[in-house]
């Protein structure tokens, strides 16, 4: 947002600078209710900072992207008030290369200090990531260090899984409950368990909300991050055009032939990662074609928003054509079969726990032909979901029974290749195992 040209005229503009932590022994004058606490100190500037922060994360996060590496190096308070989120560096398209399978369970991608549970297991990542992160840095913001300490024998990562969120009001008395109890579900181990971004957001926004200038340094008040929300800044109101009335065009029905052209167009089109182009003509053709020829069209369409990462539209697009290719076809259709798996990448992708859990059940379970090399690649690729996604929600029951299934499956339609695919799966079992506190591998010595 652009700084209004009065404020330039009578100043220059202030070099951007961090969002940097109160000092701890600030934050621990502030604790005691020393008398020389700052008034900077107070829990309104950081609601600001977290406010507008929340605004972008839930702007990104609608379009199925994850930043990944929130923390106060990636943020920058600018004149107005107004707080930057830089380094999308490492932010991806919710499941671009984030489908992990055995070999790459442990990888992490972030900061460790503000690294959520799922980040330090390396598991899938979801929207609520970020949200995690928010939390760890106003945690710091409000008492000068993250909410996890890292010592000889415990890293952040094994705190990040493990400790119970920290009560800020412990360090600082003076934060009102209500910011206090959005940080403990803020930190929550369980992604579903934690608020959006647009819910953290509404409850930031009446403390971010207070009269000007209240609560921050007079000779810095225009870096105050509280500004944008009691004087908001904006240009004026560009006035719409009326459309002109669109003119009918007949639609014209596809053919075989024309139906075959398309498809050609658009894989052409995906090559060249074209994919708003390839999304224009699936849509078109959709409206143009029968119910039969739609669902062909419908999945074709899905399959271009997978493929583009844009999964909450995916999933809505598996989940249409699988229930009307079901009541063509019935249940046990191969192409049925492809939606469902491919719903459950989607939820898998876009952080859902549970209903990537439900979904990869159901590929787990589902009948399939043994010759279909694809069909049996689908089906382990469900088990080793499974295992993973129990892992990360510390089901240690099911992460038994997961790995039992995936290992005799191995045996029976792998086995030229049981050796090493036993071997990666032991592997995988013993990095969970030092994650888990050895609880995976006492379940792993069961089989």
């Amino acid at each position: 947002m652009a700084v209004p040209s009065d404020r330039l005229q009578r100043r220059r503009p202030r070099t951007p600078v961090p969002v940097r932590p109160v000092p701890a022994e600030q934050a621990a004058a502030a604790g005691a209710g020393g008398r020389r606490r700052r008034r900077r100190d107070r829990a309104e500037p950081p609601s600001g900072r977290g406010a507008q922060i929340a605004l972008v994360l839930d702007e990104v996060h609608r379009h199925d992207v994850v930043h990944r590496d929130i923390k106060p190096a990636n943020l920058m308070l600018t004149p107005g008030g107004i707080v930057k989120v830089l380094d999308f560096g490492v932010a991806a398209l919710l499941g671009s290369g984030d489908n992990p399978r055995l070999t790459q369970v442990g990888t992490t991608v972030g900061t460790p200090p503000y690294m959520s549970p799922e980040q330090a297991l390396g598991n899938t990542i979801g929207p609520t990531s970020d949200v995690y992160a928010l939390a760890c840095v106003l945690y710091e913001v409000l008492t000068g260090r993250p909410p996890f300490a890292e010592s000889a024998s415990r890293s952040h990562q094994w705190h990040h899984v493990h400790s119970a969120p920290p009560r800020i009001r412990d360090v600082r008395p003076d934060v009102p409950e209500e910011i206090e109890s959005l940080l403990v579900a803020m930190l929550a181990k369980e992604p579903e368990d934690r608020p959006d971004a647009s819910g953290v957001y509404e409850q930031l926004l009446p403390f971010a909300s207070r009269p000007a200038g209240a609560g921050f340094p007079a000779d810095i008040a225009d870096m105050d991050p509280c500004l944008p929300f009691v004087r908001p800044m904006g240009g004026r109101l560009r006035r719409r055009r009326t459309p002109a009335p669109a003119v009918p065009v007949a639609a014209t029905a596809l053919t075989e032939r024309a139906l075959d052209d398309i498809g050609e167009q658009v894989e052409a089109l995906l090559r060249e990662n074209l994919f708003v182009e390839a999304f224009d003509i699936l849509e078109d053709a959709r409206g143009r074609a029968d119910p039969t020829i739609r669902d062909e069209l419908t999945f074709k369409l899905a399959t271009a928003k997978y493929l583009a990462g844009r999964h909450t539209e995916a999933a809505a697009l598996f989940t249409e054509v699988g229930a009307n290719l079901a009541a063509r076809f019935g249940p046990d259709d191969p192409d049925v079969h492809i939606a469902r798996y491919y719903l459950a990448e989607c939820r898998d992708a876009l952080g859902d726990v549970s209903g990537a859990t439900a979904a990869f059940q159901d590929v787990a379970e589902a009948a399939f032909d043994p010759s279909d090399d694809e069909a049996v690649e689908r089906h382990l690729d469900a088990l080793a979901s499974l295992m993973r996604l129990h892992a990360v929600s510390r089901r240690h029951d099911l992460l038994m029974d997961a790995t039992s299934r995936m290992r005799e499956a191995i045996r029976r339609y792998r086995p030229d290749e049981a050796e090493a695919m036993l071997a990666e799966l032991d592997s995988f079992l013993a990095r969970l195992d030092r994650l888990l506190d050895g609880r995976s591998g006492r379940a792993a010595g069961a089989f």
